[in-house]
């Protein structure tokens, strides 16, 4: 009886496609086996960073605009027409200079008028002080003869043409603005209009910084700061705290935070740094110098004992856990020192590979997998 080969070829394929299908699940199988039930040489899959050495330092960084160091407002008293304006922008001008002057005509009548006001009652009150002296009029009538007298002074001094005919700068410096136009009114004041001119010191530059309720602690008079701005490019300069202000105000009228006005004395030295631009100043809290640092991230506080830990991954790959003391925190890393001498000390060195975000589920010893 002749044999099917079709037959035949059938059952070979078949034990083909089974042998090739043990295979394939060995391979799988062994590249899974690892990942369960703990048994094998893979563990929790971390991400790692290093211990390094270094500078670390602690800052504030805070922007504001810069001005000068002396600055006035000046309006005038006198609301009378802009006749002449003797200065412009960028001028420097010396204290009591002339800034601009007034149509005081009627000023000028006024004053006349006040004058002889203040001529008539100067002769009646010494008049009246001799006849009080020598008893002829009673005291009342010399008192009324006095207050009519000083009255008028008082009035005509109020009408001083040099002072109200003419707007002058109260301190020395830089002419930064002119709002003051020829014909139109002098402001009369302070409280409804802008300035007739804004004088500044701009030798002497600073920073007025608000710094917010919790950080003012750590602010001290003297602490250096290193400014940097746009007109700058590249270059920084260097400030110092030279003000803290004793009390708060709130940082805006929708929030409750308070905030503290500081002042930071610039040194510009030869750099294009002016008054008016927005600068950053970042302010230097603590410096540690030459020391190890990690990770922020990196640092494990246990909350029954507040006691702080790393964890060091050793050469097999497995976590040791290193007790820690935290020093001085930047904003990326943080000053570490041993807890205790002996291991703890050997293991922090630079350069030791340490697990990022560790969680109390990390033992000591427990076998991890470092990813790339």
């Amino acid at each position: 009886m002749l044999k099917n080969p079709f037959k035949n070829a059938s059952k070979k394929k078949k034990v083909i496609f089974i042998i090739a299908g043990i295979f394939v699940f060995c391979v799988v199988a062994g590249l899974a086996l690892p990942n369960f039930g703990g048994s094998g040489t893979a563990g929790m899959q971390i991400s790692s960073g290093t211990i390094e050495r270094g500078n670390l330092q602690e800052t504030i960084a805070i922007k504001s605009t810069v001005e000068g160091s002396d600055s006035a407002n000046i309006y005038s008293a006198a609301n009378y027409r802009i006749n002449s304006v003797t200065v412009q922008e960028g001028d420097v001008v010396t204290e009591g200079q002339i800034l601009a002057t007034l149509d005081a005509e009627d000023l000028a009548d006024e004053y006349s008028k006040a004058k002889i006001a203040y001529d008539e009652a100067k002769r009646a009150y010494d008049t009246s002080k001799t006849l009080y002296e020598e008893g002829a009029i009673a005291e009342s009538d010399y008192l009324s003869a006095k207050a009519t007298y000083e009255t008028s002074r008082l009035t005509l001094n109020s009408l001083n043409l040099t002072e109200n005919a003419n707007v002058t700068s109260p301190i020395s410096g830089t002419v930064t603005r002119v709002n003051a136009t020829v014909g139109k009114l002098a402001n009369g004041g302070s409280g409804n209009s802008e300035p007739l001119f804004v004088i500044e010191n701009l030798d002497k530059l600073q920073m007025k910084v608000k710094v917010s309720e919790y950080d003012i602690s750590k602010i001290r008079v003297g602490q250096t700061a290193t400014i940097t701005a746009e007109v700058l490019g590249s270059e920084t300069v260097t400030g110092t705290v030279s003000h803290i202000s004793p009390t708060g105000e709130q940082r805006d009228a929708s929030g409750s935070e308070m905030v503290i006005p500081v002042v930071i004395d610039i040194d510009k030295g030869n750099t294009n740094l002016i008054a008016g631009v927005t600068a950053k100043a970042t302010i230097l809290i603590d410096e540690a110098i030459d020391v190890f640092t990690v990770p922020i991230d990196a640092i494990l506080e246990d909350p029954a004992t507040s006691e702080t830990y790393i964890f060091v991954i050793t050469e097999n790959n497995t976590l040791s856990k290193v007790a820690v003391k935290v020093g001085l925190e930047g904003d990326l890393y943080t000053e570490i020192s041993p807890a205790e001498t002996g291991s703890a000390s050997e293991q922090i060195t630079e350069g030791r590979r340490i697990m990022l975000s560790p969680t109390y589920e990390c033992q000591d010893g427990m076998p991890v997998t470092v990813l790339q």
